[in-house]
């Protein structure tokens, strides 16, 4: 028996030697510690990372094989043999880098990409402290413009793609999530985002990738040692309102006094003057008499009393509205594996306390993504995405009447309690008779939210150039809000309270599967693909509103008195057939080309099925023999051009069927009329693509990439009026063309290497939108703005302010002026608005936009700035027609004039602003350029200080990288707007009186065991 034991030691050293510990520091080309870095036995299931040092500890015999790996470097085999410190340099591995890069459905190494694509890191794209993926994505990648209308917790910014293509349909990007078209993730859980921009990146989702297509890869396991890692944010946030400030009380008491002295002064001169007429030279006795006569006060006190105040108070009602916020990001995540099987399991809690009273977000979400290899050719993959929120909005107006508010007006009763304030109360001198603290306290309006997507994914494969894989996403989501108008308060006393409820239900049920191959030929590489799609899309819901709630109850019963119901069922279904094949020759020339054939349920029986392809070559020149003698200075040349025709069917899902409406009743009987008028020839929107791109890297410390493009959408998805003779008001049809033309730019540089480093990421966007076809070349109205042939989509219409006339403060606009033949003759300026000429006067859309950041890195500190900016667009400021409206509202609060602003006073006076006179001067205050401002501005979205500290201090703490940090979120904001903000909605182009942004300041711990 021993016999037979020594042998088999002697055959297994595994046994035969004894293990040790193994340590050792990893580090980069730049002798920059590499952190998280996986160190595995080679063959074996035993494996660790490197903390935040750079530095590792693992078991191993002498006969192991230590095996280095890190995403961006080329993999390093060291073995042990007699060693018990190891350390090693990684190499860059250029193509390693590239494999991050996601593109359609399959992953491309950077240098064989033919197409235009913008890759944001994960680690780039959380900076800033926020639940939603677009609204971080904004200013970090070229071509893609972020906005939103309002800075309330969990609200979505609207994103465009290298401009607005469409006019009716949707224009917001297509979403695909590990592959999969549609999806949720957790931006916690978010590895990269792809941007696809050209027809050659998109080209294999052509059927809905008209506004490109924004690629979402999330976290996976790697084999090797279990990681848990721990990413918790906490901080405050205040309100930020911009250049706008409202009046105090003594500066609107100056400011209203002024207008009533003036008004009441012009009155009484004209009854004297009437007077006179009859008396002349009356005595001021004669003259009160007649003043009295005419139920007219005989002195100001008079004329003021009870409209101004005589000690005006200073309730700062923004105080009362808004108040300090409180955000908390937490973040709980495990991962690991063996070689077969890898897992990713994540948790995360984002909760946001609003600025303005009553105002919160909050959401849970689990992430699941496991992939076990069954065989060596066979994987199955499950992911399973969960989210859970809950909002709370306003529902008492508090941010409107913060502003229109009077601050001579109190919110507490002499006792310190909140006042009822209604129509009926007296001393109050404000207009609009509510105290929103009263009603916050038993109004409320909020939703709660829920989604599940699973992923299902089979990979087969069949020989070592073929194989196949099945991907099945089930989605699931509901939706309910709540409202009530409590019957303790101004609102819903008249009702004895009111309660609306509104669910929503959606599901989606989608399939891909794919043949894919891959081959070699001696210096020729191709590859392909072939597949199908099957969507089907559902939702469905209702609303109610019902009256006489007993105050305090949340439900609608049988004793509500319904006022209000209805509710909707909507259905959809996409099918799709496509091939994409790429070839590359010796790493020098690359082609690829793709066909798809979608069909929509959305579109007519007879065009529902729509033809979209693209085809793009490349050419890397410093690939190339004879450019080898430069290489040292140019490491990358590379030109590349694609073409290709892709779709839009932002539509709703019955748009092309005769419909009728059963929303109504005669006789006390349910009955129904015609809505919409069949169009059988419905069919996709088609966007034309061209696209020129040039890539260049020079001394392996800057990459630049320029691309050049034009897109056509054609055959646009348009509302078209129709006559009144038909019976119907509009149809939807293919009538219409828009062209986007423009430049991206995206710079990285290595500014400094070495202890101390220094890097900039950069990236800049022109973009020129133009309508080149209208149904019958009829201008379509939208508000402030008109689509117009030869026009930019979101040119603003209305008359041009020409200023202040200088002799008697009116208010001047453009008048134009026309010849019996209709042909221009001359301008001119007018005090009549209504006979001021509606004019062209600018555009929402920006000039230029993008962002930048710089981050420093000296020791184990890092400090990181990421700046975006827009420049060249018009905002118009709705605000101002309210707060800024020379005494057309006196019972409201108004604007304090910005710095250069001027008012005029006396005849001769050069102003800005009209003369304030009371209720209005000739309607100075009414739509016109006037309000129309520049929207630029240079904003510090995110600043970051960090810490890693000393492997020693973490080892401690039993982890084996802690970071800490504090960032801080809109700091600083550099414009001239005058309103609370220039970010504004992308399509509507306008301020209003919106929910803030606010600043952070935060402070964070990243921890890794």
């Amino acid at each position: 028996m021993v016999t037979v034991l020594c042998s088999l030691f002697a055959l297994s050293p595994s046994f035969a030697q004894s293990k040790q510990s193994i340590r050792g520091k990893v580090i980069d080309d730049r002798n920059q510690p590499l952190i998280g870095l996986t160190v595995v036995v080679k063959n074996s299931a035993t494996g660790t990372t490197t903390n935040a040092e750079g530095d590792y500890t693992i078991t191993a015999a002498p006969s192991d094989v230590l095996v280095f790996s890190y995403i961006g470097y080329q993999p390093k085999e060291v073995p042990v043999g007699s060693q018990t410190t190891i350390n090693v340099t990684m190499a860059t591995d250029a193509k390693s880098l590239d494999e991050v890069v996601v593109v359609g459905y399959s992953s491309r190494s950077q240098s064989e990409l033919v197409s235009s694509v913008s890759v944001v890191s994960g680690e780039k794209l959380r900076d800033v402290t926020s639940n939603n993926t677009a609204t971080m994505l904004q200013g970090k990648a070229s071509g893609v413009v972020v906005s939103s209308a309002s800075g309330q917790p969990g609200e979505a910014p609207t994103v465009r793609i290298r401009g607005t293509g469409s006019i009716s349909a949707g224009a917001e990007p297509l979403y695909v999530v590990d592959g999969v078209i549609g999806g949720t993730a957790n931006p916690t859980d978010i590895e990269s985002i792809t941007v696809l921009k050209d027809a050659a990146a998109t080209g294999l989702y052509g059927s809905r990738a008209a506004n490109g297509v924004i690629v979402i890869t999330t976290k996976r396991g790697k084999a090797g040692k279990t990681r848990v890692s721990y990413n918790g944010t906490t901080g405050v946030s205040r309100r930020t309102t911009g250049n706008f400030e409202v009046m105090d009380g003594q500066q609107l008491f100056d400011y209203t006094s002024r207008m009533y002295q003036n008004d009441y002064t012009g009155k009484r001169d004209n009854h004297i003057a009437t007077l006179s007429k009859t008396t002349p030279n009356p005595t001021e006795a004669e003259i009160n008499a007649y003043l009295a006569s005419k139920s007219f006060p005989t002195t100001y006190g008079d004329y003021a009393k009870g409209v101004l105040p005589v000690q005006p108070e200073n309730t700062d009602w923004l105080d009362e509205a808004f108040k300090t916020g409180i955000t908390n990001n937490h973040q709980l995540s495990v991962s690991g594996g063996s070689e077969k099987t890898r897992f990713y399991l994540s948790g995360n809690y984002f909760q946001e306390e609003g600025t303005v009273v009553n105002t919160s977000y909050e959401q849970t979400n689990f992430r699941a993504n496991i992939t076990h290899d069954i065989n060596p050719d066979v994987t199955v993959t499950a992911r399973v995405n969960t989210q859970f929120s809950t909002r709370s909005n306003d529902p008492s107006g508090a941010i409107y009447q913060s502003f229109i508010n009077m601050p001579w007006d109190n919110p507490y009763n002499e006792d310190g309690t909140i006042r009822f304030v209604d129509a009926n109360t007296s001393e109050w001198y404000g207009r609009d008779r509510s105290n929103f603290l009263f009603t916050s306290q038993y109004n409320y309006n909020k939703r709660r939210g829920q989604s599940l997507d699973g992923d299902l994914k089979l990979e087969y494969r069949i020989t070592d150039w073929l194989s196949f894989s099945t991907t099945n996403r089930y989605s699931v989501g509901n939706a309910r809000s709540e409202s009530n108008n409590d019957s303790r308060t101004p609102g819903g006393k008249s009702v004895n309270g009111s309660l609306s409820n509104s669910y929503g239900y959606n599901n989606s049920f989608l399939t891909s599967n794919l043949l894919t191959t891959s081959q070699q030929f001696g210096l020729n590489n191709v590859r392909g693909i072939l597949g199908a799609e099957y969507q089907s899309n559902f939702n469905d819901g209702m609303h109610a509103t019902g009256q006489g709630i007993f105050p305090g109850l949340e439900v609608l019963d049988a004793v509500a008195k319904p006022v209000a119901i209805g509710g909707y069922k909507s259905e959809s279904k996409f099918m799709s057939g496509f091939l994409n094949a790429d070839y590359d020759y010796d790493g020098r020339y690359f082609a690829t080309v793709s066909y798809r054939r979608d069909g929509s349920s959305r579109f007519g029986q007879d065009k529902r099925f729509g033809d979209f392809y693209s085809i793009g070559g490349a050419w890397s020149v410093s690939n190339e023999d004879f450019f080898q003698e430069l290489a040292s200075t140019v490491h990358l040349l590379k030109v590349r051009s694609s073409y290709g025709v892709t779709g839009n069917a932002n539509i709703g899902d019955f748009a092309a069927l005769d419909l009728y409406q059963f929303n109504v009743q005669y006789a006390n009987q349910p009955g129904g009329f015609p809505r919409r008028l069949v169009n059988p020839s419905l069919t996709w929107e088609k966007a034309h693509t061209f696209d020129v791109g040039l890539e260049v890297g020079l001394y392996s410390r800057v990459d630049l990439t320029v691309d050049f493009y034009s897109r056509t959408n054609k055959a646009i998805l348009q509302d078209v009026p129709l006559s009144s003779a038909t019976g119907f008001y509009w149809q939807t049809q293919n009538i219409g063309s828009v062209r986007n033309k423009g430049i991206d730019i995206e710079l990285s540089t290595q500014n400094l290497t070495g202890e101390f480093a220094w890097e900039t990421d950069f990236n800049l966007s022109f973009n020129r939108n133009k309508v080149l076809e209208l149904y019958g070349g009829q201008p379509i109205e939208q508000g402030n703005q008109r689509i117009a042939v030869g026009q930019p989509i979101g040119s603003w219409y209305m008359r041009d302010w020409k200023g202040v006339d200088p002799a008697t403060g009116a208010p001047l606009w453009l008048l134009r002026k026309y010849d019996a033949e209709g042909n221009f003759a001359k301008d001119t300026v007018t005090t009549s608005y209504n006979s001021a000429t509606r004019v062209y006067t600018g555009t929402a859309v920006p000039k230029f936009s993008g962002g930048f950041r710089n981050t420093f890195a000296y020791k184990n500190f890092t400090l990181s700035a990421f700046f975006n900016f827009v420049y060249g667009n018009k905002v118009y400021n709705y605000n101002r027609e309210l707060f800024d409206a020379d005494g057309a509202y006196p019972t409201y609060n108004s604007m304090v004039l910005q710095n250069g602003w001027s008012r005029w006073e006396k005849e001769g006076d050069i102003a800005t602003h009209p003369k304030a006179v009371l209720n209005g001067n000739l309607a100075s205050n009414k739509v016109s350029s006037r309000y129309l401002e520049d929207g630029s501005y240079l904003r510090l979205r995110n600043i970051t200080l960090s810490y890693n500290l000393p492997a020693a201090f973490a080892a401690k703490l039993k982890a084996e990288g802690v970071r800490v940090f504090a960032s801080g979120d809109n700091l600083w904001t550099l414009t001239n707007f005058s309103g609370m903000d220039p970010e504004v909605d992308l399509t509507t182009g306008s301020s209003v009186t919106r929910y803030p942004i606010s600043r952070k300041l935060m402070i964070g711990v990243n921890v890794d065991f």
